[in-house]
């Protein structure tokens, strides 16, 4: 493997490939190319950010980290669909950003549950084709975040312009990497494949339905910062897998971030504190298992909140936030999927009888 290669290694792969080696000096050197990865990445990650952020403003920060998602996701994934057909796709996925966001934002709540399905559905449909790639935990991330930072004004069209930089940037960069691999779907497949007796549709569906609602009972329970119920919502409904297990990393990851939170506050200096999120970016790069980068998350979501909130609020609402969230997933998620299988069942009945 060569050095470039090894660069593009995930946080498991990485460790995977240094446990191969059985010489200390060949471990030694991999592991040196492991902590090289993260640090280049994180740099490169803050540089971008800033950068976006000087152009557009510093309120679309999040706008800036979601063009970043975009583009380093979509190096190495796609939506299953032919690469030319996939540039209308990411801008129309781009478009949802920019639109429906806003939208939700403006209606009074409880409507905004309608808006936020509606859109999170169309993403999850336009960028989920293929579930296993796990492209819904950058896509459906970024559309809460969006929803979860809101501005107007003149900040809102320097936002639409970063978001359709962004769409230019990820179209180009999906493109380039995936122009030459045959794809057997194209964009009309995306919707004629959206059947209720296929899973994949359920699971969309479900998605949808469990993240509109986790951020509607926030909001409704007086939570600040109820998107952080969404994303843990998003986070634990995964297409494979036990749910069960990620709802307890979840709010097992959230608490250690937590504590850890606490315990440098408790003893580092307030300046010091205020640029400690740097450190959740480190851990977040040296972790291959949910529970730990959801910890790291933790810890850096809690950094920069509690600028704005305060400690105290910051730590409280993002622990009940991420229980709330998690626990709505399961439950609402058990509940979607009876509602969809009694409902394929009677569709296949009904169709048997004509």
């Amino acid at each position: 493997m060569t050095f470039y290669q090894e660069l593009q290694l995930n946080q498991a792969g990485s460790k995977n490939y240094i446990a191969a080696f059985t010489k200390p000096k060949d471990k030694f050197v991999h592991i040196l190319t492991f902590i090289f990865k993260v640090v280049l990445n994180l740099v490169f990650s803050i540089a971008v950010i800033m950068l976006l952020s000087m152009i557009f403003g510093s309120e679309n920060s999040i706008a800036g980290l979601v063009v970043l998602l975009g583009i380093t996701t979509f190096r190495f994934t796609d939506l299953d669909i032919h690469a030319s057909h996939s540039v209308g796709a990411i801008f129309l996925i781009f478009a949802i950003f920019a639109v429906g966001p806003k939208v939700a934002n403006l209606v009074p709540t409880g409507c905004d549950f309608s808006i936020n399905f509606v859109c999170l559905l169309l993403i999850v449909v336009l960028g989920c084709h293929n579930a296993n790639f796990f492209n819904h935990a950058i896509l459906v991330l970024s559309y809460v975040l969006l929803y979860g930072s809101d501005v107007s004004g003149m900040a809102y069209l320097y936002r639409v312009l970063c978001l359709l930089l962004g769409a230019v940037l990820t179209s180009a960069v999906l493109y380039r990497n995936k122009r030459k691999k045959k794809f057997d779907y194209g964009f009309k497949d995306l919707f004629k494949d959206f059947k209720i007796s296929d899973a994949r549709t359920r699971w969309q569906i479900k998605i949808a339905l469990v993240v509109s609602g986790a951020v509607l009972v926030s909001t409704l329970l007086g939570f600040t910062k109820p998107v952080w119920a969404g994303v843990a919502a998003m986070s634990v409904t995964v297409p494979l897998g036990d749910v069960k297990t990620r709802v307890e990393g979840r709010i097992r990851g959230n608490v250690i971030g937590s504590m850890i939170y606490i315990l440098l506050y408790a003893i580092l200096p307030a300046s010091i504190m205020n640029y400690i999120s740097t450190l959740g970016g480190l851990g977040l790069g040296f972790s291959a298992k949910y529970e730990g980068q959801t910890a790291w998350n933790a810890f850096s979501a809690m950094s920069v909140a509690a600028m704005s909130f305060g400690t105290a609020v910051a730590v409280v609402n993002r622990v009940l936030n991420n229980i709330l969230g998690a626990l709505c997933a399961l439950l609402f998620g058990m509940i979607i999927d009876q509602l969809l299988l009694g409902l394929n069942s009677l569709i296949q009945k009904r169709n048997q009888q004509l």
